[in-house]
């Protein structure tokens, strides 16, 4: 029989949770716990650069910074006691440039957000607008409005790319609307000279992934490469088809636009669902469609998100976790009654909250959880020794681990990151142009083809509301750029023995005018003229926060030789590796892992982890659970959709496990979900599902599985072949054959 408890807001004692981490996982499982009555306390290392400048009253902004690798980067002229905030004159810049009169902000990449980011977009709409109200006698200054973050996403519409030695295309980020327009994208494509068949085959393989079913992606296409798909390589290793060349090389070059896929060692499945949703939700014409903030990311989203996470009794503390120490030994004690973690903060204090939800970076959590490993801890720690410190095999991704070095690495280091391709951490970063004139390159985004550091680009300002003005910004627009590629030698820039230098290799002022340099050839297919082109030139720059350099102090000078941000790729056989268990969706129409009875009481009793008996995310010694991209998840791809849905897969954990403790350690349901009838067999396509599935300590947080909302109709031969996958028999497409013994 299963026990059942009161819900946590009808308790006496609210359960504490510790989030460590100021990212979108660990914001998301704050905001998640609080509604649903658990006392909250996030804990983030940085502070936020706005503070200090002088140029707001004290407690205007967060006391700690928002958002991770997001939020956006606020950089003045020179250091700011030693932080690294430095905006740069550029490199041959005209004349002598007014210095800003305020720190000016700077977006790290695209800050994207598609039509399928559902996690997100069913945030956004549950965070208000807060607006500014001078009230003296009222609680605070800041008062929510009808509005919601929702209302500040502008939709982009088209997206541009270079080709080399043909003028540069625009396609739009929706589906032709008439036959002229269909065949408008058929002349422009010709006009690249691809031909009809390599278009004809590429949409056949689509549309083979499509009828693929999720088991079989798992089991079979996770282990080859986007580019081996797309030629229909055989288990022999021979192609069933050959591009054109052209078609060829955009075939290898196209997916690095996305978060820098790489089509030669990026695992298919990831690819090519990413692919596909950008794809498939193209004939939305509505607000849930491609987007951008209509301002930087920090003040269009996180300032409104931390006003209403204190709102709802998120507090918020600058301090930094140092390690997670276990509990003593208790064999004697039932397993529910067991002790939990305490956290060791670098300032040498130490609390044990009810829950912690480690919502860091996976380098930081490898480290944290060290102590845990060392006491026998199971699961996701034991799985995180070695996930961003080994080196990576030396021959290829699917090496056999017996033969892979045992050598550590430090993942921050720019020079140990990324030396071989299928490295599943890469240095992947961002630069900032300002200029002082007026330009928009495009009204969307800009993929730079042939570029040897993997370009792209967004004129984000364009889609701001309050644009930035020349006598107080020092600038009126700012280019976005992705630096996809820290390990390919430049073509033109080398150094003393003549050797083309890659951006690792260089110093701030040299990858600014290298990637402006890669950009304007791209665009004008001019390399010899570069100065003398047809464009304005940047006047000022500024390189991601995360970057350092060998000599201080702040953002340093010398070459780049840190990373606080390593990014993490999905590699071709990869994801097995990836710790912890595997995503759980609570309507239950998604594939998934359980543990036997018997490996369940093992990890409960000897390893401390448990599990709810349904699967997903594991709970570590009654108290520590895991969120964030690195983490396994539907979207799989690393974003912030993905740390979203991670911290949703996270809570859900923590709201079984709080259910299980109360009940006295009886409860091990299998199913949790009512008996809801779903027409068609799967969820409707708009932001969220109409049913919400309840617990005794609130309602699951809801989850999307992206594979879910692919077309309904390639549904039935996905689930024929998910019959024949089980029986491992071939697709049933490759084969007459009828499964024997029917359907499992």
């Amino acid at each position: 029989m299963t026990h059942c408890i009161p819900t946590p807001a009808s308790c006496q004692h609210r359960p504490t949770v510790a989030v460590l981490g100021a990212g979108i996982a660990g914001l998301t499982a704050a905001h998640e716990l609080a509604e649903r009555g658990f006392e909250v306390t996030v804990y983030e290392y940085r502070a936020d650069e706005r503070n200090g400048l002088g140029t707001a009253p004290p407690g205007t902004y967060p006391p700690v910074k928002l958002g991770g690798l997001a939020a956006s980067q606020y950089s003045t002229v020179g250091t700011r006691d030693g932080s690294p905030a430095e905006l740069r004159p550029f490199p041959g810049r005209r004349g002598t440039p007014a210095p800003p009169r305020c720190a000016v902000a700077g977006e790290h990449g695209f800050r994207f957000f598609p039509a399928y980011y559902l996690h997100i977009w069913d945030l956004f709409q549950r965070i208000p607008v807060y607006q500014y109200a001078n009230d003296p006698a009222g609680p605070t200054n800041w008062r929510s409005t009808s509005r919601t973050v929702m209302d500040n996403v502008r939709r982009v519409i088209t997206q541009g790319m270079t080709v080399a030695g043909k003028p540069s295309l625009v396609f739009p980020r929706e589906r032709p609307r008439s036959l002229a327009e269909f065949f408008s994208v058929l002349h422009q494509l010709s006009a690249l000279g691809l031909p009809p068949a390599d278009i004809i085959y590429f949409q056949s393989r689509l549309l083979r992934f499509l009828v693929t079913s999720p088991l079989r992606r798992g089991r079979e296409i996770a282990y080859e490469s986007s580019y081996d798909f797309f030629v229909g390589r055989d288990h022999h290793g021979t192609p069933q088809y050959t591009y054109s060349p052209d078609f060829d090389r955009l075939l290898r070059e196209m997916p690095r636009v996305l978060v820098a896929f790489d089509p030669n060692w990026g695992d298919a499945r990831t690819n090519i669902v990413s692919y596909l949703q950008l794809f498939l939700n193209m004939d939305r014409r509505d607000d849930k469609a491609d987007g951008v903030l209509n301002g930087p990311t920090t003040e269009a989203w996180f300032d409104h998100w931390y006003r209403h996470l204190v709102a709802l009794g998120v507090r918020f503390v600058r301090a930094a976790a140092e390690s997670l120490e276990p509990p003593p030994a208790e064999p004697t004690v039932p397993p529910h009654l067991r002790a939990r973690v305490t956290l060791r903060f670098t300032d040498g204090s130490r609390l044990t909250p009810d829950y912690t939800v480690v919502a860091v970076d996976a380098p930081a959590a490898e480290w944290l959880t060290g102590a845990l490993r060392d006491a026998g801890t199971g699961g996701t720690v034991a799985g995180l020794d070695g996930f961003a410190t080994s080196v990576p095999p030396p021959l290829d991704p699917l090496q056999a681990q017996a033969t892979r070095p045992a050598a550590r690495r430090n993942p921050y280091a720019v020079d140990q990151v990324g030396r071989v391709p299928w490295d599943r951490f890469q240095t992947m970063t961002g630069i900032q142009f300002y200029f002082d004139t007026e330009f928009q390159l495009l009204r969307g985004h800009m993929y730079y083809a042939g570029a040897e550091w993997g370009l792209s680009s967004i004129n984000q300002h364009g889609l701001w509301e309050n644009r930035p003005q020349l006598t107080r910004d020092g600038h009126v627009a700012v280019l976005s750029v992705d630096i996809a590629d820290f390990n390919t030698p430049s073509t033109h820039l080398v150094d003393d023995l003549g050797r083309g230098k890659t951006a690792r290799d260089c110093t701030p002022d040299e990858i600014a005018a290298e990637v402006w340099r890669q950009i304007v050839t791209a665009l004008t297919n001019d390399a010899e003229n570069v100065a003398e082109a047809l464009l304005p030139w940047p006047v000022w720059y500024a390189l991601d926060r995360g970057l350092g350099m060998e000599h201080g102090p702040g953002q340093g000078t010398g070459r780049v030789v840190r990373n606080e941000t390593p990014y993490l790729v999905p590699i071709v056989g990869d994801w097995e590796n990836r710790p912890g268990g595997d995503p759980w969706n609570p309507h239950e129409t998604s594939w998934t892992s359980t543990p036997t009875e018997e490996d369940w009481l093992v990890d409960l009793d000897t390893r401390g982890v448990w599990q709810a008996r349904h699967g997903g995310y594991q709970v570590h010694h009654n108290s520590v659970v895991f969120a964030g991209t690195w983490n396994r998840t539907f979207t799989r791809l690393t974003s912030m959709e993905a740390a979203c849905e991670s911290a949703r897969h996270a809570v859900n954990a923590i709201l079984d496990h709080y259910v299980w403790v109360g009940s006295g350690g009886a409860d091990r349901r299998d199913n949790t979900t009512l008996p809801w009838r779903f027409p068609y067999g799967f969820l409707d396509q708009g932001f969220s599902s109409p049913v919400r599935m309840p617990t005794p300590a609130g309602d699951y947080c809801y989850v999307f599985d992206v594979e879910n909302r692919e077309p309904a109709d390639t549904r039935l031969l996905r689930n024929l072949d998910s019959q024949y996958c089980l029986q491992s028999l071939p697709h049933p497409l490759d084969t007459l054959t009828t499964p024997v013994g029917g359907p499992p």
